[in-house]
């Protein structure tokens, strides 16, 4: 089901992006986004100044910040329904350059077989009250880059400081 836009009498539809560097069409690079799952479009939703600019398959973060509502995680605990409570915030980037940075050193053969200084990173609302870092399951609450994708169904973290290393 598609959700339509009504402005002045027109029908619009939230474009849709494939890659990160395409989202730079429909926001201010210069400015923070909040993305966040949409479970209704099977997409990442990009807000910039509060508004819905785009849905996203892929979206590649940097400077990022992972916030969790606490009277929204309430609310979905209380009705037992999900809402739009939990973002994570940052500047969109571009994802070849972006794993280039994180992984560039490393051979394709290496990445293959699970080499990577990519976290996966993940929010239950019923089971957490943050992001959490898989590996270790500490919470998260800043990464310098994150990279979220519907195809791999992944959030992907990776920060240049310690302790955030495996």
């Amino acid at each position: 089901m598609v959700k339509w836009k009504h402005t002045k009498g027109k029908v619009m539809k939230k474009p849709r992006t494939q890659k990160s560097y395409e989202i730079a069409e429909h926001i201010d690079t210069t400015k923070k986004v909040r993305v966040y799952r949409n479970l209704h479009r099977d997409c990442y939703s990009v807000k910039q100044g509060g508004i819905v600019r785009c849905h996203a398959e892929n979206v590649t973060l940097r400077s990022c910040q992972f916030i969790v509502s606490k009277a929204g995680q309430k609310r979905v605990r209380d009705e037992q329904k999900k809402n739009v409570h939990a973002f994570i915030e940052g500047y969109v980037v571009d994802t070849r350059k972006t794993d280039q940075l994180v992984d560039g050193h490393l051979t394709d053969e290496q990445i293959d077989n699970g080499e990577t200084r990519w976290e996966k990173v993940y929010y239950n609302p019923y089971t957490c009250d943050t992001f959490i870092k898989e590996y270790d399951a500490r919470p998260i609450e800043n990464a310098d880059y994150t990279d979220l994708s519907i195809l791999d169904n992944a959030v992907l973290a990776f920060s240049h400081k310690p302790p955030f290393f495996h």
